[in-house]
């Protein structure tokens, strides 16, 4: 072999060897799965066409980049706080998603958010039961230790 062709071969090994494993392992980074399976629950639960979801995608994806700014702000300490701007926001884009999708399918964009929100919970909930694992949230309290408000003791 020449030596150009060792020199690619060495620089891509790293690079095949991750996307092998990831292949291996069969999963896609979990938010993108999760989103792209976002977008199949909510393209069949609000019944969009393609011309419904062409209007209706850019506008709930600036809702979302909207709604994801606030989860993030470390500024708003206050769990209140933080949900009183996220229902704001949901007020600013009813008005958005039913002249996207009309007065009746409109207003359940956020119930059908929702839903998939809770059946996402559902299938992580039955799947850390099923392997016999403990919640995550018991993972992480148990992790902080008796001493911790609300740690351990599970």
């Amino acid at each position: 072999m020449t030596r150009n062709t060792l020199l690619t071969l060495f620089c891509l090994a790293p690079v095949l060897g991750m996307a092998q494993l990831k292949h291996l392992r069969g999963m896609q980074p979990d938010r993108e799965r999760l989103e792209s399976m976002e977008v199949a629950y909510l393209t069949r639960e609000l019944n969009l066409s393609p011309e419904d979801a062409q209007k209706f995608w850019p506008v709930f994806n600036k809702y979302r980049e909207e709604v994801k700014a606030v989860i993030t702000n470390t500024a708003l300490t206050d769990p209140l706080d933080r949900q009183q701007k996220v229902l704001d926001l949901r007020k600013k884009y009813r008005p958005d998603f039913t002249r996207v999708l009309g007065a009746e399918r409109g207003p359940s964009v956020f119930s059908s958010e929702e839903q998939f929100r809770q059946k996402v919970k559902n299938a992580v909930e039955l799947r850390n039961k099923t392997a016999g694992r403990r919640p995550m949230m018991q993972q992480r309290l148990q992790k902080r230790g008796p001493n911790f408000p609300g740690g351990g003791g599970f």
